[in-house]
């Protein structure tokens, strides 16, 4: 279903072009804890990786390609205010993921990385850009200045030790430029991150921007994300 993670307990799958998708097989994921499987993981083949880097660029094509700074801006403070509508969901998954207490996702993980979206937010809407004068060969003057475009499709590859917090340090900053993002979780910690496509769609970003593809390292989706045109 578009926009809305599928029911079934303990299985999260990929995100591409805004809808949750199958992988071609799957892995489980155990609690550091007890050793115990906690989740049912969809590992994304190459095609999936495929398709998101498509949904990507199409989406830099499309209205997130044609919005300003003030805009997206916007967009990035939607997911903040999502993600602390999320907060015990997100909590439990950390603590589920990383074995860690809740005593720290509460107070660390999760405010952090609401706190992300939103000093990326306020940058990006208030960055100055550079301009300057120079005098020509000629004797006249010459007026010099920056423009600042997206650089396109960007692949995060987030580690497994502070998982949303490090993914909200690559995506908030890669979306508040003007980019479109292919992430990789750890295949240790992969909720937290499912859960964010849930926070993106509900927060109105469009289709295209976010993508999510869970897997491994060599032969799986890391290579295949990092070996991508």
């Amino acid at each position: 279903m578009a926009g809305h993670a599928p029911s079934g307990p303990h299985r999260l799958r990929n995100f591409v072009a805004g809808e949750f998708v199958d992988g071609a097989t799957t892995f489980a994921k155990a609690s550091p804890v007890t050793g115990e499987q906690v989740f049912e993981v969809d590992e994304a083949s190459e095609s999936t990786v495929d398709d998101a880097v498509v949904a990507a660029r199409a989406a830099l094509r499309g209205p997130w390609g044609r919005m300003g700074e003030r805009e997206r801006a916007e967009v990035l403070r939607r997911v903040a205010d999502e993600l602390e509508r999320r907060f015990d969901d997100l909590v439990t998954a950390e603590v589920a993921d990383t074995g860690k207490s809740i005593a720290q996702a509460r107070t660390l993980d999760i405010p952090r990385g609401a706190a992300n979206f939103r000093a990326f937010a306020e940058i990006v809407a208030t960055a100055p850009t550079e301009s300057f004068t120079t005098v020509t060969p000629t004797g006249g003057r010459a007026l010099n200045y920056a423009l600042r475009k997206p650089v396109g499709v960007v692949a995060v590859i987030v580690p497994w030790n502070l998982p949303l917090l490090l993914l909200t340090w690559k995506v908030a900053p890669a979306l508040a430029c003007g980019n479109a993002v292919v992430v990789k979780p750890s295949e240790e910690t992969p909720a937290s991150a499912t859960l964010l496509a849930e926070v993106m769609a509900a927060a109105g970003v469009p289709a295209g921007v976010f993508n999510l593809v869970h897997g491994f390292g060599p032969g799986s989706a890391g290579e295949h994300l990092t070996r991508h045109p």
